[in-house]
């Protein structure tokens, strides 16, 4: 029997081949190419670029079966959940659904599916003509923000200030498949976590660092883990549960919520995703709980038996506050970062992801970075002035020309 796994995701951070060995199975293998070197001992493996918009992969999948007929669809990343869960429709494939893929991935369909089970969500509207969008500027008044359906990593966001912004967006024309909604002054949270057998196992909250469009001022983009303290980590995680069991969630899933703090203590939703959160997360919660939430799902939906920390299945705090940064790229070429041994003994990963004469032409999503980092602390405080520090510390040594 054979497995197949949709891939956009360094192999560093998802070893399939070391996570399902103990089944003995043939693995296969759709990748971006720019990580498909790293893979090795699958049955077969294929690499695309532009993988997020390719859609030869889906046809090489289907193609695939007929040699190798899997029984299970892999995917790890935002762009793969629907296409993991077409192929599963198609072949009759147990797995998530296309109904509650698509409840994840349609930012409309989720806030309608919320709104129904009595769930705050923004005021929203599918955006399919200019009509749609003066109709509801003049219900809802400014700003509001204009995004994707189906959008991910904040990109082709737009937020709307006033009469003079919105006119200057509608002369390049609307592009396909947009929402509308209003926009929500807060800070902003993501909560992450896991569930296997349609039970909650775990899940934490973290607070931002800038916001998810600070990358078109150029800056970085971070967050760490609340305290257990503090008095929002309990109703986060509550807040967050409810959302789950509401939607049509995967008997074995991670997911990754945005949700908002209002001025007004209220808490609202952004958007839910059926995946591990992207950038660091993965390693915090290795760091700070001893489990890879990914790993977990993986071998979940495989059908392996899962091995949970006790002090995770007992609802344990973090061993100590975690934070990760992302510093974007400038516009220009890269020529060099610091050394590891340049860094303070509290950083507990670093990767740096560019290249010396690497051009880049700015970020262009909220994830696009040239160096990640993990930093340990005592606090919520310290692991945020250790943050700043460090993208204080990287603005100044890193070499661009």
């Amino acid at each position: 029997m054979s497995i197949l796994i949709f891939n956009k995701l360094p192999h560093s951070d998802v070893p399939y081949e070391k996570w399902l060995e103990d089944l003995n199975e043939e693995l296969l293998l759709l990748t971006a190419r720019k990580w498909a070197k790293d893979f090795n001992g699958y049955a077969q493996i294929m690499s695309f670029d532009d993988y997020d918009t390719n859609n030869a992969i889906e046809w090489i999948a289907l193609e695939w079966y007929k040699q190798y007929p899997y029984h299970t669809v892999i995917a790890t990343a935002e762009r793969d959940i629907l296409r993991a869960a077409r192929i599963r429709q198609l072949l009759g494939i147990d797995g998530q659904s296309w109904e509650s893929a698509l409840s994840f991935r349609n930012k409309v369909k989720m806030k309608q599916i919320l709104s129904e089970a009595k769930i705050e969500v923004p005021p929203f509207k599918l955006l399919e003509t200019p009509v749609d969008l003066y109709e509801f500027i003049e219900e809802n008044g400014y700003p509001v923000v204009v995004k994707p359906v189906d959008g991910m990593g904040s990109r082709n966001t737009t937020v709307l200030h006033d009469r003079e912004e919105t006119i200057r967006y509608l002369t390049e024309g609307l592009t396909p498949n947009l929402e509308v909604e209003k926009f929500i002054e807060g800070q902003m949270y993501h909560i992450d976590g896991l569930v296997l057998d349609g039970e909650l196992i775990h899940i934490w909250p973290s607070k931002y660092i800038n916001d998810c469009l600070a990358f078109h001022e150029g800056k970085c983009l971070g967050s760490h883990l609340l305290e257990p303290k503090n008095p929002l980590t309990p109703r986060l995680k509550a807040y967050v549960a409810s959302l789950l069991n509401a939607l049509p969630t995967p008997l074995h899933t991670t997911f990754h919520a945005e949700v908002f703090h209002t001025p007004q203590d209220e808490l609202i939703v952004c958007e839910v995703a059926c995946r591990t959160g992207g950038s660091r997360i993965v390693e915090e919660f290795r760091q700070a709980f001893e489990i890879d939430l990914t790993k977990l799902s993986v071998q979940a939906q495989c059908g392996l038996k899962v091995e949970i920390p006790e002090r995770v299945m007992n609802g344990a705090d973090p061993k100590s506050q975690f934070g990760f940064i992302g510093i974007p790229p400038k516009q220009g070429i890269f020529h060099s970062g610091p050394a590891w041994d340049h860094l303070p003994p509290w950083v507990t990963e670093y990767k740096l992801l560019a290249e010396s004469g690497q051009y880049f032409t700015g970020a262009h999503t909220s994830v696009d970075y040239v160096v990640t980092l993990v930093v340990k602390g005592d606090s919520e405080r310290q692991v945020y002035q250790r943050l700043l520090e460090m993208a204080d510390f990287f603005e100044q040594t890193m070499v661009w020309g």
